[in-house]
């Protein structure tokens, strides 16, 4: 599957796993930490495969490509911090036009106050003390790092106003012609916007958007699949079926059925 561009709704995120995470290849405006407590979690970054072990850290940042993928290790403790650039301020300026040019960070190179403070760190705790522990370890990991200017320019700001509208507004129908409308610009634009920053075509990214958004609805709640059909925005049970197909392997149906054995 091509990547997609996530936007994500909160400026920094906690995140504890105690199995290994499996994510498909995605990027975003924010800077992704993961760090491995205990086992191994495989992450691939730009194409290259990588395998963190216990003690070992990487760092992703913003618009780099991303997916992580389980490993043979039932038990892995990791931590993953995920925030915007902004949230750093003054004291590390330019993150977001740069990239490491080594992403994995092996143990002997984490400082004892970083570790400290992977290991403090919670979701429960306030803004300002999450902050503080995040310039504890950005601090640390910065002098570990060589950073090279990013190749690629990030989204800029009307391709993210666009971006962003697709993902309000995905149940609702669009089309190129009404995007085009509502941004003063061209359908072939528009076009290039999705075939460049999000890797597939906008037909594609809206069946994908919708297909998620169905899944969601088939494990959450009890609503007929012509319901949820018409809720996620397709124009058919056809389409719903045939993007549902493409995506998940499988028609809405069986995957409902599954879930339900599962449950049971």
């Amino acid at each position: 599957m091509p990547p997609f561009y996530e936007f994500r709704s909160s400026e920094m995120s906690v995140i504890r796993n105690g199995k290994p995470l499996s994510f498909p290849a995605h990027l975003h405006s924010s800077i992704e930490i993961l760090y491995v407590f205990s086992g191994a979690q495989a992450l691939e970054i730009d194409g290259i495969a990588y395998n963190i072990n216990a003690g070992e850290a990487a760092i992703i940042f913003p618009d780099m490509i991303h997916s992580y993928h389980r490993t043979g290790s039932a038990n892995t403790e990791a931590l993953i911090l995920i925030f915007h650039p902004r949230l750093l301020g003054a004291l590390f300026p330019g993150l977001g036009n740069v990239r490491p040019l080594a992403p994995r960070l092996p143990q002997a190179s984490i400082h004892p106050d970083a570790l400290y403070a992977f290991e403090h760190i919670r979701r429960e705790d306030d803004i300002t003390l999450k902050l503080g522990w995040l310039h504890v370890i950005m601090s640390h990991l910065l002098r570990q790092m060589e950073l090279q200017p990013r190749q690629q320019p990030p989204v800029q700001e009307l391709p993210r106003k666009i971006i962003e509208f697709v993902a309000e507004h995905f149940t609702e129908p669009l089309t190129l012609e009404a995007l085009a409308a509502e941004f003063c610009v061209s359908k072939y634009y528009i076009s290039r916007i999705f075939s460049n920053h999000i890797k597939m075509n906008f037909r594609n990214y809206l069946a994908l958007l919708r297909a998620e958004y169905a899944s969601k609805l088939i494990l959450t709640t009890n609503a007929s699949l012509t319901s949820i059909c018409g809720n996620a925005g397709f124009d058919s049970q056809r389409t719903f079926n045939r993007a549902f197909l493409a995506i998940y392997g499988m028609p809405p149906g069986k995957f409902r059925a599954q879930w339900i054995k599962h449950r049971h």
